[in-house]
């Protein structure tokens, strides 16, 4: 049947806290294609600092960059492009088909990845003291993240939603439910989270959402 939207957690986590706080520093996570880029875009548009580490995966994996030379080490040149590049799309076909692979890809790359993220939040903090800042990291419970935080932020739809969204971006069927597996449950992300945006209506109702958090 899918997960269903818990509307009971979410109005539990707005009501226990209210809009009225100093500045907070929250981590963003979620399920994959369940709208944390957009949810992101909102908050920006509010006010509120932004750090996505997807962008920052990606910056660390161009030639040259620190976790490129540490990938073709490890995974050979086999996943670059012609030019050199390493072709995401290549990668994650050979990592998600072996889960012991993609926890040596996470291994690899998280490390560096938050460091720079932590610079890029003290220049923030440094910059606009008084701001919000939130940071997109999908695999924050994965990667046991969630004591970097004041608070975590989970964006969430149903399973049916999630799969809809994957197929429409050109993605087969097994690379979907391989991206699904290789992540916690979301169920398991809603109950440890401090807040929950249910992603699965319009923009009007998300918006409305995030009124409850700024």
């Amino acid at each position: 049947m899918g997960l269903q939207a818990p509307w009971r957690a979410i109005a539990l986590c707005f009501l226990m806290r209210s809009s009225e706080q100093a500045r907070r520093y929250f981590g963003l996570t979620g399920g994959i294609a369940c709208g944390k880029t957009t949810v992101a875009a909102c908050l920006s548009a509010r006010g509120w600092g932004r750090i996505d580490c997807d962008r920052i995966a990606h910056e660390l994996l161009r030639p040259g960059a620190e976790n490129w030379q540490k990938v073709v080490d490890e995974f050979g040149e086999k996943v670059l492009t012609a030019t050199g590049e390493i072709d995401r799309r290549s990668l994650a076909k050979v990592v998600f088909a072996r889960p012991e692979l993609l926890q040596k890809l996470n291994s690899i790359t998280h490390p560096a990845i938050r460091r720079c993220w932590l610079r890029e939040k003290e220049q923030f903090e440094r910059q606009f003291p008084e701001r919000n800042l939130a940071v997109e990291v999908p695999l924050l419970f994965e990667l046991g993240l969630e004591g970097e935080f004041d608070e975590v932020i989970c964006v969430a739809c149903s399973s049916s939603t999630q799969r809809k969204r994957l197929l429409a971006r050109g993605w087969e069927s097994w690379e979907v439910e391989a991206r699904l597996a290789s992540q916690f449950p979301l169920e398991e992300k809603i109950a440890r989270s401090d807040r929950v945006i249910w992603n699965e209506g319009t923009m009007v109702c998300l918006e409305r959402q995030l009124d409850f958090l700024s």
